[in-house]
């Protein structure tokens, strides 16, 4: 029996999937692993996030320590007493942060005749102001207020109490973390790198250092936008006329530290000092300062700052701000910029670093050819 003819080239090249196909194919699928893994690591994070935010945050404020600590070890203080005396200097800076908060503002607010009196201002404001509101209204709108208030103060569940918890669990551990990064720093970067076999640990020193720089370099950065901010949210209070303008001007100095939430309440404590102190008009002028404030720091000055003290572009610093506030909200906005910057910093380090050495290498290698 014949055996069945082979298919001729010309039926085979027919069926053959053209090459831009399998190229498109090839992408596809690799992508599509690439995703499943960033969105399993996002899944990781998110379960970790209990641990891996307050060893951020204890890395953070590391970095700010880092030049007080290494001028104690230059006049030959002791690495347990100055780390010591940072920490018990980060207490006392937070300390003052609520003693400004609570004594120097919150005595001006807490006189209850000016409530009523504001209540009354605010009621006629907003009837013979510029919305122009009938009675019915402003009585909708107090009542809705009142609820909303008074709902989110009395209303305790399992799971407000859980929050709180984490929030002072994750306090304490970056307290605690700090104060051995501090202290012990050199040596757990040190024991880090041993774990490593012997031909990578060089490159791994190289991108551990370059991303610890990277991210001293964020946190003067987060202290010059803070600077900005006070300055500018200072000369608006004072040309306005409300109280109490270098006090709030500090608040929203260390407010520049907290991403989002630090700018949000304390332009929203200056809006209610000027509210009670000085009148719905100029607490109206204030809120609108500040959201100006907020947007121009937000979209101009830290980036272009931030591009100065650790290399990134400021579509880098944009992007990175939004992808982790929808990702992950408040927490992955606060997290964003300084991930972005130390992932920026450790790279650029490896490759200068191999750069230097594969220049490096014809040269070491030039006597052994020549004999």
């Amino acid at each position: 029996m014949d055996a069945a003819p082979s298919p001729t080239p010309s039926r085979v090249s027919a069926w053959r999937v053209p090459a831009w196909l399998e190229r498109a194919t090839g992408w596809a699928w690799r992508l599509l692993v690439l995703a499943a893994g960033v969105v399993a690591l996002v899944w990781l994070v998110g379960r970790l996030r209990l641990v891996l935010i307050p060893v951020l945050i204890g890395l953070l404020l590391a970095a700010l320590a880092t030049p007080l600590a290494s001028w104690l070890s230059d006049h030959r203080v002791p690495r347990l007493v100055s780390a010591w005396m940072t920490l018990l200097l980060a207490a006392a800076v937070v300390a003052g942060i609520g003693w400004l908060g609570v004594v120097a503002v919150g005595d001006q607010l807490a006189d209850g005749e000016r409530w009523d009196q504001v209540q009354t201002e605010v009621r006629t404001w907003l009837s013979n102001g510029p919305l122009g509101l009938s009675s019915g209204e402003i009585d909708d709108l107090e009542r809705r207020v009142r609820d909303t208030v008074v709902g989110g103060v009395s209303t305790v569940n399992v799971e407000r109490v859980r929050i709180v918890a984490e929030i002072v669990g994750a306090i304490f551990l970056s307290a605690v973390l700090f104060f051995f990064f501090v202290k012990d720093g050199p040596k757990l970067w040190a024991r880090t790198v041993d774990r490593f076999k012997p031909r990578r640990r060089d490159d791994i020193d190289v991108a551990g250092r370059a991303a610890f720089e990277a991210l001293t370099g964020y946190m003067r950065g987060v202290a010059i936008t803070g600077v900005i901010d006070a300055v500018a949210i200072g000369i608006a209070l004072w040309i306005i006329g409300v109280p109490l303008v270098l006090p709030l001007a500090v608040l929203t100095f260390f407010g520049a530290f907290f991403p989002i939430v630090g700018a949000t309440v304390a332009g929203a404590l200056a809006t209610l000092v000027a509210l009670v102190l000085n009148g719905p008009g100029d607490a109206l002028l204030v809120a609108l300062v500040t959201l100006a404030v907020q947007q121009l720091e937000g979209d101009l000055v830290m980036p272009l700052v931030m591009r100065r003290q650790v290399n990134l572009h400021p579509v880098t610093i944009l992007v990175a701000l939004a992808t982790g506030g929808a990702m992950a909200g408040i927490t992955g906005a606060f997290v964003a910029v300084p991930v972005a910057a130390m992932i920026a910093g450790a790279s650029t380090a490896l490759r200068e670093a191999r750069e230097d050495g594969a220049d490096a290498r014809p040269e070491a290698d030039a006597p052994a050819e020549a004999a």
